[in-house]
């Protein structure tokens, strides 16, 4: 967009002054009277007029460097997963030609509506709060002449709190079947052991290195995370040890130990390992709630539970993972064998 200034310049002249509001480059066209300036401005205006805003492949890829380099927070830059997702979900809401400022209400209704057609509850409140976001920000730039185009639009219905989880029964199905591929060289089948046995993030797994795998492959370090509480170090159990070891061997202490894999593969695999296991399938993230679970049920203590899970505090292991009713059966078992 351009802006046009009359100004008078040295001496009897005249000057109309154009100034680029995206690139900052200024051109100037010079007139003997202040006449002949403003007669000539309406032509000069039409001539630079250009559509408010830029194309929306633009806007995301300056959005992008804005999240890596200072982030929506001040001193906050944000995680390469999370503006990965962010902007996943924000291109797949708009199209990469559409100009920012054509963004009436109207056509980002249609673009929403078409965006929500099966999508969960919990995609379509996370995806509508990082747009509201990311139009403060064109907005903020002078890229939206409909600022308040979002305005409206609302997500029906509530938040499911956790994913779909294992029993015990069929967590052992699906352990025994993933350790038998595993021994037979499926290296996804080893990363499905360890989201189950370890609770950890599908991200947190594709992303160990070798020299994570510490203590003679006995510790695994988590060395980043998006909280301060998911830096830590996990035991690895015996029956994991040795699979890990295997995929360690021979490779350079910075090379991934399940390869150049991310955390989408990590998904695959537990649902394959799901569908030949015989049991209903799970995300990733149901194998950490399943371990939390089983954990709790066991007598673990709900503080270790969540430092070994990365959270903060037990109360978001039992809204999201455990469960009350997981947290209420050990407190039951353990006034029992009080009583007893």
């Amino acid at each position: 967009m351009c802006k046009v200034y009359l100004c008078k310049d040295r001496g009897e002249t005249w000057r109309v002054r154009v100034v680029d509001t995206e690139t900052r480059k200024k051109k100037s066209y010079l007139f003997p009277t202040e006449n002949e300036a403003r007669d000539a401005m309406p032509g000069i205006q039409r001539a630079y007029r250009r559509p408010v805003g830029v194309k929306m492949s633009k806007a995301l890829e300056e959005y992008g460097e804005h999240l890596a380099m200072r982030g929506n927070r001040p001193g906050r830059p944000n995680r390469p997963r999370t503006i990965e997702t962010t902007l996943g979900r924000l291109g797949k809401v708009f199209t990469a030609d559409v100009v920012t400022g054509e963004l009436t209400p109207a056509i980002v209704r249609v673009l929403w509506d078409a965006f929500k057609a099966r999508k969960a509850v919990d995609t379509l409140l996370n995806t509508l709060a990082q747009t509201r976001t990311f139009f403060r920000w064109m907005n903020a730039r002078g890229w939206l002449k409909h600022p308040e185009a979002l305005d409206g639009i609302e997500v029906l219905g509530r938040r499911n709190r956790g994913k779909p989880q294992l029993t015990e029964d069929e967590s052992k199905r699906f352990l025994e079947c993933a350790l038998g591929l595993g021994r037979a060289g499926d290296v996804g089948a080893v990363a499905a052991v360890t989201a189950l046995v370890l609770g950890m993030r599908a991200s947190e797994i594709a992303e160990r290195i070798v020299r994570d795998l510490d203590a003679g492959g006995t510790k695994l370090r988590i060395t980043s995370a998006k909280t301060a509480a998911g830096v830590r170090t996990m035991k690895v159990p015996p029956l994991l040890q040795p699979l890990l070891r295997g995929l360690a061997e021979g490779k350079q202490p910075s090379d991934r130990i399940f390869g150049v894999v991310n955390r989408h593969w990590v998904l695959r695999s537990v649902k394959r390992i799901c569908t030949a296991a015989g049991v209903p399938v799970v995300p990733a993230h149901g194998l950490r709630g399943t371990h939390a679970r089983l954990a709790v049920e066991a007598g673990i203590s709900g503080d270790v539970v969540a430092a070994s899970l990365g959270h903060e505090s037990f109360a978001t292991t039992t809204a999201s993972y455990a469960g009350a009713d997981a947290v209420a059966g050990a407190a039951a078992d353990r006034v029992a064998d009080t009583l007893n």
